[in-house]
C-alpha cells in the first residue's frame, strides 16, 4: 500500500479526478516514482493519502480510492461531510480547519477508530452512532454549547481519547468534572492525561445522575442486543426463504380491511376465535420453521464439505504436478549445461530432440492429471447437485404439507368466523337501526350483500399471503440451487482454463530456453 504526501493548491476547487490523479503522482514515494509514472498506479492501492491546504470547497470523486484506511482533509474550506460513505476501510479521517456545520455523512465507516473535526462550525455532537470503534474523537474549537450533548459519547465504549477544548461549554464550571463523570473509559481529556483521583471524585458528584444513567444504558442495552437478535432472525429466515413467516398470522389480520371492517360486529367472539386459530397456527409454523431452518444449516453444511473436497483434490493433484515440473527443471537444467559443453552437431541435435521428447511427455503427463482432476470434479459436482436438490425438495415438501395443514384450518376458522359474524348480523339488525350510534356500524348493517363480499374477500387475502409464502419458499429454493450449481460448474470451468494455459504457456517458454541453449553453441 501506498501513503502519499500533499501540496497546497491556490483557488478552491471541487475533489475531481484530475485533482486526485496529479496528487497521485506528485506524492508518491520518490523511490518506485519513475516506474509509477510510467505504468501507472493502480487506486485501489492506495490506503492513505493527504490532501490537506488545497482550498477544497466539495468532497467527491474519492470512489476510486475505495481501499482508504487514511484520509486527510484538513484545513480546506469544506462545507459539508459528503460523498465519502462508501470509503467502509477507513480507520483515520481528519477533517479539522474546515467550515462543516453538521455532523452527517459517517454512517457507513464503521471501522474509524480517529476522527477529527477540529476547528469548524458544528454546534451538536450527533449522527455518529455507527461507529462504534471510535477511539479518539476531536471536535475543539467548536460552537458546542450544551455540556448534556457530551452524553452522546457514552455509546462509545472504546473512546479514551477526546478534545472539547475551546468550545462555550469549557465556560461551565463542571464541564471537566461532568465529562470525567460520564465518560468512564476516558485516558485522556484535552490533551492532558486523566488522573484516576479526578475520575472517582468526578462520579460521586453525580453518582445520582450516574445510577440512573447506567440503567437506562442497561435497558438501551438490551434493547439493542434484542434488535440485533432479532435482525439476525430475519436474515436467516430471508437465506432460508421463509421471510417473514413468524409475522404471517398478525400480517393477514393486521393488513386485511375487510377483517377490521367486519370486527366491529362482535370483537369479543373474534377475538376468542382469534385465539383459538393462533394457537394451532402457530403449532404447524413452529414444525415448518424448524424443519426449513434445519434444511437449511444442511445447505450450508453441504457448501462447506464441496469447498474441501474440491480444495482437496486441488492439492493432491497440485502436489504431483509440482513433482513433475520440479523433476523436468531439474533434467532441464542438467541439459544446458551438458549442451553448452557439446561441440558436435549431432550430439547436440540428439540432446536437443530428446530434451523436447522430455518435455513433451511430461506436458502429456501434466494434461493426464489435469483431466484426472476434471473427472474427479464432475463426480463430486453431480453428488453435491443431487445432495443439494435432495435438501430443497424435502424443505419444498415441507413447505407444501404444512401450508396445506394451514389452508385447512383456515378453512375451519372461516366457517366459524362466518357463522360469528352473520349471527351477530341477524341479532343486531332486529334492533333498531336509529339506535346504533356507531356510523360504521352502521352502514355496514345497511346492506347484507356488503358483510359477504367482506367475509370473501378476507378469506380470499389470507390465502393470498399463504400463496405468496409458499411461491416465496418455492421460488427461493429453486434459484438457490440453480445459482450455487452454475457457480460451482464456472468456477470449475474458469480453474480448467487456467491450468490449461499455465501448462501451454510453461512448455512454450521450456522450448524457447531449449532453443535459446541451442542457439548459443551455434
Amino acid at each position: 500500500m501506498i501513503t502519499f504526501v500533499s501540496y497546497a493548491s491556490v483557488d478552491p476547487v471541487v475533489i475531481s479526478e484530475e485533482l486526485i490523479n496529479t496528487a497521485i503522482n506528485e506524492q508518491v514515494d520518490p523511490s518506485i516514482a519513475e516506474i509509477a509514472r510510467k505504468e501507472g498506479i493502480d487506486p485501489e492501492e492506495v490506503s492513505s493519502i493527504r490532501l490537506d491546504y488545497k482550498n477544497i470547497l466539495k468532497i467527491n470523486n474519492l470512489w476510486s480510492l475505495k481501499n482508504l484506511t487514511k484520509l486527510q482533509l484538513d484545513n480546506n474550506i469544506i462545507e459539508k461531510i459528503e460523498n465519502i460513505n462508501f470509503l467502509v476501510n477507513l480507520t483515520w479521517l481528519d477533517l479539522s480547519f474546515n467550515n462543516i456545520t453538521v455532523i452527517e455523512g459517517l454512517n457507513e465507516l464503521v471501522n474509524l477508530t480517529d476522527l477529527s473535526l477540529f476547528n469548524n462550525r458544528i454546534s451538536k455532537i450527533e449522527n455518529m452512532d455507527e461507529l462504534t470503534k471510535l477511539t479518539v474523537f476531536s471536535i475543539g474549537n467548536n460552537n458546542l454549547d450544551s455540556l448534556e450533548n457530551i452524553l452522546y459519547l457514552t455509546r462509545f465504549e472504546h473512546l479514551s481519547v477526546l478534545n472539547t477544548a475551546g468550545n462555550k461549554i469549557c465556560n461551565d464550571k463542571n464541564y471537566k468534572s461532568y465529562i470525567l463523570a460520564n465518560l468512564k473509559n476516558l485516558k485522556y481529556l484535552d490533551y492532558r492525561l486523566i488522573n484516576q483521583e479526578e475520575v472517582e471524585k468526578s462520579r460521586a458528584l453525580y453518582l445520582d445522575d450516574l445510577i440512573a444513567l447506567e440503567e437506562e444504558e442497561k435497558i438501551m442495552k438490551s434493547k439493542k442486543e434484542k434488535q440485533e437478535q432479532r435482525k439476525k432472525l430475519e436474515q436467516l429466515f430471508e437465506e432460508a426463504h421463509i421471510k417473514n413467516i413468524d409475522m404471517l398470522f398478525n400480517d393477514m389480520f393486521e393488513q386485511d380491511p375487510d377483517f377490521h371492517k367486519l370486527n366491529i360486529l362482535a370483537p369479543e367472539k373474534i377475538q376468542d376465535l382469534n385465539e383459538d386459530y393462533r394457537a394451532k397456527f402457530d403449532i404447524i409454523i413452529i414444525e415448518m420453521k424448524d424443519f426449513i431452518l434445519k434444511k437449511h444449516a444442511e445447505v450450508q453444511e453441504e457448501k462447506e464439505l464441496i469447498t474441501k473436497a474440491i480444495e482437496d483434490a486441488k492439492a493432491e493433484t497440485d502436489s504431483k504436478g509440482i513433482k513433475l515440473v520440479n523433476d523436468l527443471e531439474h533434467r532441464k537444467k542438467v541439459f544446458i549445461r551438458s549442451v553448452a559443453n557439446m561441440r558436435d552437431v549431432k550430439e547436440i541435435d540428439e540432446a536437443v530432440k530428446a530434451m523436447k521428447f522430455d518435455v513433451d511427455e511430461t506436458a502429456n503427463q501434466l494434461m493426464a492429471l489435469e483431466m484426472t482432476i476434471v473427472e474427479q470434479f464432475e463426480e463430486i459436482l453431480r453428488e453435491y447437485e443431487k445432495n443439494l436438490q435432495e435438501l430443497f425438495n424435502s424443505m419444498l415438501e415441507c413447505g407444501q404439507t404444512n401450508m396445506a395443514r394451514i389452508r385447512e384450518i383456515e378453512n375451519n376458522y372461516f366457517e366459524r368466523y362466518t357463522e360469528c359474524i352473520m349471527s351477530s348480523y341477524d341479532r343486531i339488525h332486529k334492533t333498531d337501526m336509529d339506535s346504533i350510534e356507531n356510523e360504521d356500524l352502521r352502514e355496514l348493517l345497511s346492506d347484507k350483500e356488503i358483510i359477504l363480499n367482506s367475509l370473501n374477500a378476507t378469506h380470499d387475502f389470507h390465502l393470498l399471503k399463504f400463496d405468496q409464502q409458499e411461491d416465496g419458499l418455492s421460488s427461493g429454493c429453486n434459484k438457490e440451487l440453480e445459482d450455487e450449481i452454475q457457480r460451482t460448474h464456472n468456477e470449475e470451468t474458469q480453474r480448467n482454463r487456467k491450468r490449461v494455459i499455465e501448462i501451454l504457456t510453461y512448455i512454450e517458454r521450456l522450448y524457447y530456453e531449449i532453443e535459446q541453449a541451442e542457439d548459443n553453441i551455434l
